[in-house]
């Protein structure tokens, strides 16, 4: 199920969602925004602690060479699309 699904489908269970349900719901969106400043490539949230973490994971792959050129990454985004 994508994205756009599983958003129809909790708008669906909102729609018969009591009170009590609503507010939950209010609650946790509004504790994720506060906390939520990113999300990584899998579209998870990051707060700003694991963003941070992942930005200096990102400078050690640069530092070790753990990169891919361009055209290296186009290979492998053909070789994902064919399986």
């Amino acid at each position: 199920m994508g994205i756009p699904e599983l958003k129809e489908l909790i708008k669906l269970k909102l729609e018969n969602a009591d009170e009590r349900v609503l507010r939950i719901v209010d609650s946790v969106l509004n504790e994720y925004s506060k906390e939520t400043v990113a999300f990584d490539s899998k579209g998870y949230a990051l707060n700003i602690e694991e963003y941070n973490l992942k930005v200096e994971e990102g400078f050690e792959d640069i530092k070790k060479g753990n990169v891919l050129s361009n055209e290296e990454m186009l290979e492998k985004i053909k070789q994902l699309k064919k399986k």
